[in-house]
């Protein structure tokens, strides 16, 4: 488990985004941060290895409200990134789903920034980001 858990970062994250200055962007960014830990809770949980998987699942029996945020630490966030950005978790609002495009690229950028994960460990998932990003952007809507 990593030092701060993805709660923390997601919270600091979205804390340092500069989206709080239009009221339509705030509840846009809103939208998006509760869809990605939903996702992560309910998608990314499944793709989690053995271990990590049973780590989970420890949690869970002490009954916790959002396990995966509360274990799960910055290198599993970053990983999940690529598939929330899968034409199935696309957001299906036009606007909504550039945010979360927007939101997941910069997300991949600033865990690497702030030196929350490994650089060179992590580099893959931030190229396969960059590159669901790029494939979200001419998906068509749902």
């Amino acid at each position: 488990m990593d030092p701060v858990n993805a709660d923390i970062v997601l919270r600091r994250f979205f804390a340092a985004s500069g989206h709080t200055r239009h009221p339509e962007s705030l509840l846009r960014y809103e939208r998006v941060q509760d869809h990605l830990r939903a996702y992560l809770e309910h998608v990314a949980a499944t793709r989690l290895t053995g271990a990590e998987q049973e780590l989970l699942a420890l949690e869970r029996q002490f009954g916790t409200e959002d396990p995966y945020v509360k274990v799960m630490g910055a290198r599993q966030l970053l990983h999940a990134l690529p598939e929330f950005l899968a034409p199935p978790q696309l957001l299906p609002d036009f606007h909504d789903r550039l945010a979360q495009i927007s939101v997941a690229s910069r997300l991949a950028q600033w865990l690497c920034s702030r030196q929350l994960v490994q650089r060179d460990d992590s580099w893959h998932d931030v190229v396969l980001t960059r590159a669901a990003a790029e494939q979200a952007r001419r998906s068509p809507a749902r």
